[in-house]
């Protein structure tokens, strides 16, 4: 009898704990999208397809040059939602960045940053090299480490602490 109530306890313990850390970890509704986010088409030659909706077969709305200011509105799936030149539509975001073509990184737009602290009650956060579950950890942050934050979305966000992004 004893052997079955020892390790059920001590499961009920290790998923309090996890449940907690991930309660601890997870961020406001409000975070979880760019929302005017200011970024700027990036392509070699032609233009940039706005579509409809996120899907590469979709209706196209407008063509976009390179170097066309858009503000992005959410992403989702390899796909932002973007408004330029006055319409609204999707397009790939391998296509974005937030400097313009042909400027330096010392002189591009300012970007909005925040400083925020990890707030763990046991154990670390890791920080990974996208914003994915399966993706490579880069570091592990424990409770009080500084970190810049970038850019928040779908629950993730696009850090800078101790040195690495």
């Amino acid at each position: 009898m004893k052997k079955l109530i020892i390790p059920t306890f001590c499961f009920a313990v290790l998923s309090t704990v996890a449940f907690e850390e991930k309660i601890s970890a997870a961020p406001l509704q409000a975070e979880q999208t760019n929302i005017g986010d200011v970024m700027f088409v990036h392509v070699s030659s032609g233009a940039l397809n706005m579509r409809k909706n996120g899907a590469e077969d979709a209706s196209i709305v407008a063509k976009l040059a390179n170097g066309t200011q858009v503000t992005m509105y959410s992403e989702s799936k390899g796909w932002a939602k973007i408004k330029a030149n006055g319409k609204e539509g999707y397009v790939s975001t391998k296509y974005l960045s937030a400097t313009k073509p042909g400027t330096l990184m010392k002189t591009a737009v300012t970007t909005k940053t925040t400083t925020k602290y990890v707030n763990m009650s046991t154990g670390s956060l890791n920080m990974r090299k996208s914003g994915s579950d399966s993706a490579s950890i880069v570091a592990k942050l424990t409770r009080g480490t500084q970190v810049t934050v970038y850019s928040e979305s779908k629950g993730w966000a696009k850090i800078k602490a101790n040195g690495k992004d």
